[in-house]
């Protein structure tokens, strides 16, 4: 268990009003990959809407959360986006409503497009990703949210290539190594998914491609074991 997160959300136990829950991220979050994805739900912001039956960790943790406590939660994750996507367009993503939010950002800010201007170097491309997270953390602050920033599962090694458009300047575990040091410097909750990914990965003896379906997005197993693992960082009870 996660204990700096696990004390956020153990908010919703026995609270004296219903919580409400926010999730933000990417495609994995949003529930690429899973059965059933389809963005046929309530508007989110200009082009994207919720995936509100496809298969993926967020739909199970809103089920359990909500049987379980009194809490809402929403997912609000964009297929494709970035942090810099979440700081602009922060007040639609971010309800004042809100009093917690579980925030998975980071797996597309590991490139940039060949046309970008300027180009960055490895570091470069690091220092903008760290400094966009304390933007992001000021923001969850001066908006009087509990915020608890997760480093998204490993990607297969041929995602980690460059493609023909993009330079993949850092990898997944740099984004995990990134949040690291943030949480380390701002002192917010911070759960690595990539470390428990791995670790779970070993210990049953199997590969992490074999839990994802294309060297991204996680399979239906991949987004069962995501959700147990997140469940178990944030102290929640399973049967």
């Amino acid at each position: 268990m996660n204990t700096k997160s696990a004390s956020v959300l153990s908010k919703v136990i026995l609270s004296d009003r219903k919580i409400n829950i926010k999730l933000l991220g990417d495609s994995i979050t949003h529930g690429v990959g899973g059965t059933g994805f389809v963005q046929n739900g309530e508007p989110i912001v200009a082009g994207f809407r919720r995936n509100p039956d496809g298969y993926c960790w967020a739909k199970q943790f809103k089920e359990h959360m909500e049987k379980q406590y009194d809490c809402t939660v929403t997912n609000n994750a964009c297929t494709g986006t970035t942090i810099e996507f979440i700081i602009k367009h922060f007040d639609t993503l971010v309800s004042p409503e809100d009093d917690i939010v579980i925030c998975t950002i980071g797996t597309n800010n590991r490139h940039q497009y060949v046309t970008a201007e300027p180009q960055h170097n490895r570091r470069e491309h690091m220092e903008e990703f760290y400094g966009n997270i304390e933007v992001l953390y000021k923001k969850f602050r001066a908006a009087d949210k509990d915020v608890i920033f997760v480093a998204n599962i490993p990607a297969s090694s041929e995602n980690e290539k460059d493609g023909a458009d993009y330079r993949r300047l850092f990898h997944m575990n740099d984004v995990r190594d990134i949040y690291f040091k943030a949480s380390v410097e701002c002192g917010f909750p911070f759960i690595s998914l990539y470390d428990k990914f791995l670790d779970y990965c070993e210990r049953e003896k199997i590969t992490v491609d074999s839990l994802l379906i294309d060297g991204l997005h996680p399979n239906d197993k991949g987004y069962d074991v995501m959700f147990t693992l997140i469940m178990k960082e944030l102290g929640v009870y399973m049967k």
